[in-house]
Order: structure tokens, then C-alpha cells, then sequence
């Protein structure tokens, strides 16, 4: 059983810790006071309504290859993928929502309204990243991506002693729901799809071009629009899709 010290040590390496001087109290806060990237992201971004593109990224198959493995394996496996994924959104303007599993979700705000560098330009980059990734960790490693643009709401969820952010939408749900896509079941290596929401307009102008941008030279991948729209997403409005596919 771990001691308060080692406790204590764990919690400032993985979230950050204060200790306050007139309490025997421990403020513990995710990624927020004392995680750089996350800081400035939340000032600029956070408790309003922005667009942007919210991702998942998984391994294909995860539960069955490490089943009855020792944890230290399960982990000594994950740590290049998660370490990879978290370095390619932070190096792009991105921001890590959470990682569960073998599960990173992040975030991409649209960032054309600051005069900085358009979300749809850094999401190719960062698709590309994560395709090279990949690429570099070989076949035991088989990518899957679910890539939804719309309206998002960044917000800050406070407790005693704990704060943190949480990210809310329909687009989020779209976007975790693209990975039960049928014609994700049958691909290898790295694997995704696209979707925006029929009700948001917004999205539906930009869809085209945001496909033409993010699946490019830049990302090294395709894409292939589905002619139906999908309208059988648990909880989801109905959704106009594409597959996004590695070039070679």
C-alpha cells in the first residue's frame, strides 16, 4: 500500500499539487493551473461557445491483444501510442481532453476569428502525425479515428480541492460514434472517418473543403464520401460522413 509520501509525489507528477500554506490540504488540479499547454488554450477558448473539431483515437482490437497480459506489458505497450498522440496534438494547437485506456480525445478550435493559423490547416498537420506515428510503431498498432467539426462548449467543472475541464456538444458524440462505422471493421493501419451534423449549417458549408484540406498532401491520406447520410448513431442527429484513408 502506497504511503501519504508516495501518494503525495505520484499526485505532483501527474496532475500538479499546491500545498497550501495555512491548511494541511492538497489543491489538485488536471492539466489546468500547472500544465502549459492547457493554460493558455483555456483562456483563449474556454467557457464559451466555439467551433472546432473534437477527435478519438484508438487501438483497433485493444481489449483482445492485451487480455490476461500483466499490467506492466498493457502499459509498456500503450506508452509509445499515448506519449506519440499526446506530443502530436500539443505540438499543434491542440489540446488533450482526456486519455482512458487506450482512448485519446482532443480537441481543435477554430482559430481563424484570433487572425492565428486556421484549425482546418493544423488538422491536416495532425492528421499527418498521427499517420506517420503509425507508420513508425508497425502493425501492432492499428489506428482508428473519429474526426467530427461543429459548435462546442469549453467548460471548467470545479470541486473542493479539484478542478478540471469538460467538453460538450453533439459533435462530440458524433465523433466517438464514427468509430462504429462498418467500413472502418474491414481497413488496416490507420483508419478513421469524418462527420459534420445535417442541422448544423455551419459545417454542412464547410464540409467539402474541410475534407479537401485535412485529407491531403500534408496528412497523406484520401477520403471517400458515404452517399447516405448516417441517421442509426446512437443519440446523434443525423450526419453526412467520410472515410479517411492512408494514401499507400
Amino acid at each position: 500500500m502506497l504511503g501519504k509520501e508516495q501518494v503525495f509525489d505520484w499526485l505532483s507528477h501527474r496532475a500538479g499539487v499546491k500545498r497550501l500554506q495555512e491548511m494541511p490540504l492538497l489543491y489538485v488540479t488536471k492539466a489546468l493551473d500547472l500544465n502549459r499547454p492547457s493554460k493558455p488554450f483555456l483562456d483563449s477558448f474556454g467557457n464559451r461557445d466555439i467551433w472546432g473539431f473534437v477527435g478519438f483515437v484508438d487501438l483497433v482490437g485493444f481489449s483482445e491483444r492485451v487480455m490476461g497480459l500483466p499490467n506492466k506489458e498493457v502499459n509498456d505497450y500503450l506508452e509509445p501510442f499515448l506519449k506519440g498522440l499526446v506530443d502530436i496534438v500539443n505540438n499543434r494547437y491542440g489540446l488533450v481532453d482526456k486519455t482512458i485506456g487506450d482512448e485519446v480525445m482532443f480537441i481543435l478550435p477554430d482559430m481563424e476569428e484570433n487572425g492565428d493559423v486556421p484549425a482546418v490547416l493544423m488538422m491536416g498537420q495532425l492528421l499527418g502525425g498521427i499517420h506517420d506515428l503509425q507508420k513508425q510503431l508497425g502493425e501492432k498498432y492499428p489506428f482508428r479515428i473519429g474526426l467530427a467539426y461543429g459548435g462546442l462548449y469549453i467548460g471548467q467543472i470545479c470541486g473542493n480541492g479539484y478542478s478540471e475541464w469538460t467538453t460538450v456538444g453533439e459533435v462530440v458524440h458524433l465523433a466517438k460514434r464514427l468509430h462504429t462505422l462498418k467500413e472502418l471493421k474491414i481497413l488496416q493501419g490507420v483508419k478513421g472517418a469524418f462527420g459534420v451534423l445535417y442541422r448544423e449549417q455551419h459545417s454542412m458549408d464547410c464540409f467539402e473543403s474541410i475534407l479537401h484540406n485535412i485529407a491531403g498532401v500534408v496528412s497523406r491520406m484520401r477520403h471517400e464520401i458515404l452517399e447516405e447520410p448516417k441517421t442509426n448513431f446512437e443519440g446523434v442527429s443525423p450526419a453526412r460522413c467520410a472515410i479517411l484513408l492512408p494514401k499507400s
